[in-house]
């Protein structure tokens, strides 16, 4: 298989491995108090073992494809997955770990990449996600690569945007 790739990035499949050192970058950027709270979580407490682990599991699942975000150089710098799939759609989550990459277009990059490989070889219909209303770079980053706002959900934390883009309405170059 052929990587998708877009721009500057390249999604490493996670069914093709992971080295020592991605492994450990993965471990650190879960660990990390600001990205935890972008993600909606809490820090990573676990020891690595236990996290490749937990994470090796959940990637068994048949409704869930999970990706590496190379960059340029080839480093690992985030993930990018489509979960709850079916045969017509998926959702997206993504997740850029280097906090020194942020704001500089590396996600809506892994975003066209990922669209492109659902779009194309999977041959999704449509693609959806939900992001924190107050993630304003992250909407901004969505609706470039493609993604119109739908909705609104009420969470106990705030509210959530409710995004989606459809194959017809899909083009990389936009």
């Amino acid at each position: 298989m052929d990587w998708p790739r877009f721009g500057r990035v390249t999604l490493k499949p996670f069914s093709a491995g992971l080295s020592e050192e991605e492994w450990k970058a993965l471990w650190e950027t879960f660990k990390d108090p600001e990205v935890a709270y972008w993600n909606g979580t809490t820090p990573l407490k676990s020891p690595l073992w236990l996290f490749k682990r937990l994470v090796q599991m959940d990637l068994r699942r048949k409704d869930r494809l999970a990706f590496g975000i190379l960059d340029e150089r080839g480093e690992l710098i985030g993930t990018v997955e489509l979960y709850d799939l079916t045969p017509e759609e998926g959702t997206l989550g993504i997740l850029i770990g280097r906090k020194d990459r942020w704001g500089q277009g590396y996600g809506t990059e892994a975003v066209k990449a990922l669209l492109g490989y659902a779009f194309g070889p999977l041959g999704l219909k449509r693609v959806r996600l939900r992001t924190f209303a107050h993630n304003e770079r992250a909407q901004r980053a969505f609706k470039k690569a493609g993604f119109q706002e739908v909705g609104r959900a009420r969470t106990r934390e705030g509210e959530d945007v409710l995004m989606e883009v459809e194959r017809g309405a899909f083009s990389p170059e936009a």
